[in-house]
């Protein structure tokens, strides 16, 4: 498998599996899903971070689960393990050397975002993903922390976050005092630090796609479920779809760019 850095975005792009593959029944963050995803054709497979209270890494996208009675960050790794949450050392083992990964911090907690994008990022280093894993977030505080090792993607924040990391801020809360749309991707990208940019299509204005056009930013975009919504990211530039139904989307990425041997 080729480094992520060496992938041909430009000529191909890649296709992510959401949450893995849920089509056939597996729960989504699962080890199930991250597996399923393997056979999909998809060349990535995005899982959503959090931390317990105890600080181990688990895969989950709300704050809150059915069967706990605290937000994942308030439970310790005991308790989430046995309401059915895999561990992020768990997908990553069940899929290591056959996937690239996109690794979705959905962090909800006020606590040190400079620690646990280190732990993170020594972690990936010391299992050997560090070259196959691309690290995105809403939330710029988190994406700032990750250094340059690891390739790193803010995702345009909607009020829901802009409020998660202003109120939830460890220290200095980082200050967006315009409306979002008016942010340019370059903009939120320095104030990140990333090296990429996410978005849905809708947030894409004609202003923001001419600054993604000038400065040639590395674009990723989410959530896609049509083939018009496949045609729109492709002619906006994307490199990475991060789409539901991982198959039917990677079956058409084939026919729209086949592999040139």
């Amino acid at each position: 498998m080729l480094l992520l850095k060496d992938y041909p975005f430009a000529a191909r792009p890649m296709i992510v599996a959401h949450r893995g593959d849920t089509s056939h029944g597996a729960g989504e963050n699962s080890v199930e899903a991250a597996v399923a995803a393997l056979i999909t054709g998809a060349d990535m497979i995005e899982v959503d971070l959090q931390w317990t209270a105890d600080e181990e890494f688990v895969c989950w996208h709300d704050e809150t689960h059915p069967k706990l009675a605290k937000p994942i960050h308030q439970c310790f790794f005991r308790d989430v393990q046995a309401a059915g949450v895999a561990s992020l050392i768990e997908i990553l083992e069940a899929c290591k050397g056959k996937t690239y990964f996109n690794i979705e911090v959905k962090e909800y907690s006020a606590r040190d975002p400079k620690l646990f994008m280190h732990r993170l990022v020594e972690m990936l280093t010391e299992l050997g993903f560090a070259d196959y894993v691309l690290l995105s977030s809403f939330r710029p505080d988190y994406i700032r922390e990750a250094g340059w090792m690891i390739p790193t993607c803010i995702i345009h924040p909607d009020e829901e976050m802009r409020m998660l990391f202003t109120m939830r801020a460890y220290e200095d809360p980082i200050i967006l005092d315009r409306p979002l749309p008016s942010y340019l991707p370059s903009e939120l990208m320095k104030i990140a630090r990333a090296s990429g940019y996410g978005c849905q299509i809708s947030d894409l204005t004609p202003e923001g796609l001419a600054d993604i056009r000038k400065h040639n930013i590395f674009l990723g975009i989410y959530t896609i479920t049509t083939e018009l919504e496949f045609d729109q990211a492709i002619a906006r530039g994307a490199r990475i779809l991060v789409c539901e139904r991982a198959e039917e989307f990677a079956a058409l990425r084939n026919h729209r760019f086949p592999i040139q041997l």
